[in-house]
């Protein structure tokens, strides 16, 4: 089994190696991260043998000459690339300046954020299009460069806290709160007591951020997640509303409609 992604400054693939097989020894000219997602993985990195398990992952910088190999079973390996170019974007954004080449360590506890990250980016690709990932790659990096420890970490944490008090860390708070428990009966009563802001300076910030409402946003995410159930086959209108957190099915016909320019059925039936 392979899952590839390969974006202009990011990819991931997942691929099986079975037992005693391994890839070629080769060199990257971008970072790459190596995780075992079942079993062990024996790895080669610049002639060292290290050993894989569970809880640990591998980066490995440009240039660096490593290899893979199925230890103790059949395994399978998530691959996550990253460039230079796309970390120097992200640093210069984040701490207002440019940054030497990242030395990261190179072994780490998996960083289970940073997976769940790649998963979505195949998922996303596979049902809404490539281009929706392409614009997603700066902020992939930037939950790599959360997560994964290095020699910018320091300066990387002192901004982000910083960012967090930020207008622009507010709406970005928002949203991924929002992207994550819009299945809830979200108000904006609840949004703000989760980011321990009041309502008004929360609305007023996300809308001069964003250009919309917090509300608006949470009905933008809930219809995308709509339509995307909507196109498999057999998919019923009425669970799908209420899963993706509308509490009546009008509701949901008006705000369906209104964003798509037709009705949650014919939609499915076009989609189909």
């Amino acid at each position: 089994m392979e899952m590839r992604l390969d974006l202009e400054h990011t990819g991931v693939l997942l691929f099986d190696l079975q037992q005693g097989e391994a890839d070629e020894a080769h060199p990257h000219d971008h970072y790459q991260i190596s995780i075992p997602m079942s079993r062990s993985i024996a790895v080669r990195h610049n002639g060292t043998h290290l050993h894989l398990d569970a809880e640990k992952a591998l980066i490995v910088p440009p240039g660096d000459v490593h290899q893979h190999e199925a230890s103790g079973g059949k395994g399978m390996i998530m691959l996550i690339s990253f460039n230079e170019t796309v970390v120097q974007k992200v640093l210069e954004g984040r701490l207002g300046q440019g940054a030497s080449p990242v030395d990261f360590s190179a072994l780490q506890t998996v960083p289970a954020a940073v997976v769940k990250e790649a998963e979505k980016q195949i998922q996303t690709a596979a049902f809404r299009g490539i281009d929706q990932v392409l614009s997603n790659e700066e902020a992939f990096t930037e939950t790599i460069l959360t997560h994964i420890e290095g020699s910018h970490t320091n300066l990387w944490q002192q901004a982000a806290a910083d960012h967090l008090h930020s207008p622009e860390g507010i709406a970005a708070q928002v949203q991924a709160f929002v992207n994550e428990h819009f299945r809830e009966d979200l108000t904006l009563d609840v949004v703000a007591f989760q980011m321990n802001l009041s309502k008004y300076h929360l609305h007023r910030v996300f809308v001069k951020q964003t250009g919309r409402t917090p509300r608006a946003y949470i009905h933008e995410i809930r219809l995308e997640e709509a339509a995307r159930q909507l196109m498999n086959p057999g998919r019923d209108i009425t669970t799908t509303a209420f899963d993706v957190g509308y509490q009546s099915l009008s509701t949901f016909s008006r705000a369906f409609k209104a964003r798509f320019g037709v009705t949650a059925k014919v939609y499915a039936d076009q989609h189909r």
